[in-house]
Order: structure tokens, then C-alpha cells, then sequence
């Protein structure tokens, strides 16, 4: 009689070996495609595995993101001990402070840093910042450890402790689509000198050169609401779509998402719009120029009564920092929203080149509106230059994201960090 055969038992270094190539296939997927296309099937397919297989190994796709956000924190950790043991003893000044900061938010754009890809994805993600709302935690303070570490060498530097970082994942998102463009880096070191120039108390900065040479040549798409009549077809679905992109991400604008609640056939959008790329790029700027407060708008600027000290402005710009929530999205402050819309073209662009320039365009004049009005916006205790408006404005929107991903943790300190970094990021008048 022949032997039966025994199936082959699966030991604990095949199942290790198995759930380890598992969590590099997720990370490739979402580096290159985003969380969204993070599916259990094309990772079981990566891997030559069945969906069984995964199941088994992570339970649920929760559980591999949680996988996932743990071997990004052992990568990222790595990074910063390697990057900060290169200038290790090195005496810091501002132009060494400047050359460090630039090389880390570029270095963080390369391919090879992938773990900045899954952060980058699940902190902009409502759901998924709030499932991995502990890792994260951990993840941004060892971050703050690190850095930290590196202003303490110099005291000066201590006055960047408060705003170093929101300002660097802000910065980092910007990179993270347009490292590869010369302009792009050459606004980023003129925006790093006048960040570190304050720290050095030399206020001004210098010159915005760059800015001001980029946004001379700057031509901005006409907002869709001065192309198309109110309550028209075409302002309806993109305010609808508006509403989905501000609420729940540009991922959440389809041709069914935004006919069926406009109460239209599908091939509405294609009738106005000539096809759905062209239909999402304008709803995006509608999203944009929609939300901006009055007393930020150019455009349509409406004089307001000017704060007259610290505490007006802090009561001014608090609401743009509230965060909103799952289940009611659209309550976020201006900033939330905003911050997490150029969050999501970026990393959009960085997968399509299309929205390379709409990334840049929104990059390039970064503080234009705060500069122009800030005899309306800012009290007359501070001399908001260009640089200084620029550098609070990406500041701002790095504090946005942490708000969002972070509401109740974020919520009690906002007026004290808006007066932190008011004070670090602008020079007082007279200086």
C-alpha cells in the first residue's frame, strides 16, 4: 500500500519569511500608486500568494497597514540615525543649518525613501491616521527627538524647536512632488534661509528674489465661479465635487459620486467638461479658491477690523485649525482643509506628472495672500515681510495636518502654538 502523504507543515521562519515579504510588496504599492490602491488582492498577487494567505498572516487590510506603519518607523529611524551621524560634531551655522534642513526634506523626496510615502499617505488619510493614531504618535515624536537633538547643539536654534517640524511635513509634501525641479529648489533654500536667519537674529531674511521672481511670471487658472453662472449645471457639479474633494479627498470625486447627487445622467460631466480629468483638475481649483477666507482673498478682499495684538490674531486664525471629524468632515477649519488638498495633490502629482505644475502653482506664491494682507490680518506689533509670510504660511498648514490627524490632542494647545510660532516666524516691528 502506497505511504499518504502528509502535508508539509508551514514553520514559523516560512510564515516570518512570508508576512515580512508581505509588508515590503504594501509598501511598494502604496509608494508607488497611494493607500488607496492598497488592495488584499494585489497583494497577495505581488507575493504569488492567495488572499488565504494574507488573511492569515494579517487577519484584516487594517492589520496590514498596522504592519506596514511599524517596519516605516524602523525604516524612517534608520534614515534619521544615518542622516544626523553624517554632521555629527559639526559646528552649526546658519548657512550649515540651511544646507542640513534642504538635504533632509530632498533626501526624504527620493525613491528609495519609501517609509516618507506611507507616512506621508496615512497622515493625510482621515481613517487611516485615525487607525494608526499610535504609531503615528510615536512616529512623530521620535522625529521631534531626533531633530530637537539637532537644534540643541546651538542655543540660537532653540527657537525653531516649536515650529521645525510642522513646518518640514509640510514642506516635505511639496518635495515629495517637486524635488526634481530646479525652481522648486531654489525656493525652498530661499524659504529655509529666512526660516533659519531667525533663529540666527538676522529678522529679514533677506529678499524673497525667488518668490517674487516666480510669482511676477505667475498666471493663475480664472476661478470656475467667474467662468460659469451661479446655479448653472456646470457650478453645481463643481461644488459638488468641491464638496467631496474638501470632505473626503480627491479619490472620492467619480462620475456616479457627483451625477447622482446632482440628480443627472452620467455622461452630464462628459456633455460640460469634455472628460472626467478635465472635470476633476477644475473642481480642484474651485476647491481652492472657494475656501479661502475673506480677510486671505485677494480677489475680493474685504476690510475687516485689524487685530490689535497677539491675542486678535490668535482668536482670528484659531477656527482655521479646527479639526474636523469622520463623521463630520466638513466642519474643519480653512487650513485643515486646505493643507490636506495640496497634501493630496502632491503626492497625486508625484504618481502623475499632470498635476506637477498645479503643485507648483500652489507652492510658488506659498504666503502670497497672508503678505497682501496683512495690514488687514496681522497687528501692527509685527513686520510681516514676504519670506516671514511665506514661512508662517507653510508652517500653518503642517500645523493643520498634525490638528487633523491629531483633534483632541492638537485642540487644547492651538492658540498657544499659533503664539509660538507667530512669534518665532515674524520679526516684531522695529527690529
Amino acid at each position: 500500500m502506497p505511504a499518504r502523504s502528509v502535508p508539509m507543515a508551514v514553520t514559523a521562519s516560512d510564515r516570518d519569511d512570508a508576512r515580512a515579504r508581505a509588508v515590503i510588496a504594501a509598501m511598494d504599492i502604496v509608494a508607488r500608486q497611494g493607500l488607496a490602491s492598497l488592495s488584499v488582492r494585489d497583494l497577495a498577487a505581488a507575493i504569488g500568494k492567495s488572499t488565504t494567505v494574507i488573511f492569515n498572516l494579517f487577519q484584516t487590510k487594517a492589520g496590514v497597514l498596522a504592519a506596514m506603519v511599524e517596519a516605516a518607523m524602523a525604516e524612517d529611524l534608520a534614515f534619521h540615525d544615518a542622516f544626523l551621524a553624517q554632521v555629527d560634531g559639526l559646528p552649526l551655522d546658519q548657512r550649515r543649518m540651511v544646507d542640513i534642513t534642504a538635504r533632509y526634506v530632498l533626501a526624504r523626496a527620493e525613491p528609495s525613501a519609501r517609509f516618507a510615502r506611507i507616512w506621508e499617505e496615512v497622515l493625510i488619510d482621515p481613517e487611516a491616521a485615525h487607525a494608526a493614531r499610535e504609531p503615528m504618535a510615536r512616529w512623530l515624536e521620535m522625529r521631534r527627538e531626533k531633530l530637537g537633538g539637532l537644534l540643541a547643539r546651538d542655543a540660537r536654534l532653540a527657537r525653531l524647536g516649536a515650529v521645525y517640524l510642522p513646518y518640514l511635513l509640510m514642506e516635505e509634501l511639496y518635495a515629495a512632488a517637486l524635488a526634481q525641479r530646479l525652481d522648486y529648489e531654489l525656493l525652498l533654500r530661499e524659504s529655509l534661509e529666512g526660516l533659519v536667519a531667525m533663529a540666527f537674529d538676522e529678522p529679514s531674511g533677506g529678499e524673497a528674489k525667488v518668490a517674487q521672481w516666480f510669482t511676477e511670471a505667475l498666471v493663475l487658472p480664472e476661478p470656475p465661479s467667474r467662468r460659469h453662472a451661479p446655479g448653472s449645471v456646470k457650478m453645481r457639479l463643481l461644488d459638488i465635487a468641491a464638496d467631496l474633494i474638501l470632505e473626503r479627498g480627491i479619490g472620492a470625486v467619480t462620475n456616479r459620486a457627483v451625477t447622482q447627487s446632482a440628480g443627472v445622467s452620467t455622461s452630464t460631466i462628459l456633455y460640460h467638461f469634455a472628460d472626467m480629468r478635465s472635470f476633476l483638475a477644475e473642481a480642484i481649483w474651485h476647491s481652492v479658491f472657494r475656501e479661502i477666507p475673506d480677510y486671505l482673498d485677494t480677489r475680493n478682499p474685504r476690510d475687516r477690523e485689524r487685530p490689535a495684538d497677539l491675542e486678535g490674531l490668535q482668536a482670528l486664525l484659531v477656527p482655521t485649525l479646527r479639526p474636523g471629524s469622520l463623521k463630520d468632515p466638513g466642519r474643519a477649519g480653512f487650513y485643515v482643509k486646505y493643507a490636506r488638498l495640496i497634501a493630496q495633490i502632491c503626492l497625486i502629482a508625484r504618481r502623475d506628472a499632470a498635476f506637477e505644475n498645479m503643485a507648483m502653482l500652489l507652492r510658488g506664491p506659498e504666503g502670497g495672500g497672508t503678505y497682501a494682507r496683512r495690514e488687514a490680518v496681522w497687528p501692527p506689533v509685527f513686520d510681516m515681510t514676504r519670506l516671514s509670510a511665506m514661512r508662517f504660511a507653510i508652517w500653518i498648514k503642517g500645523s493643520a495636518l498634525l490638528s487633523a490627524a491629531f483633534p483632541e490632542a492638537e485642540a487644547d494647545g492651538v492658540q498657544a502654538r499659533l503664539g509660538e510660532a507667530a512669534l518665532a516666524l515674524v520679526p516684531m516691528a522695529g527690529q
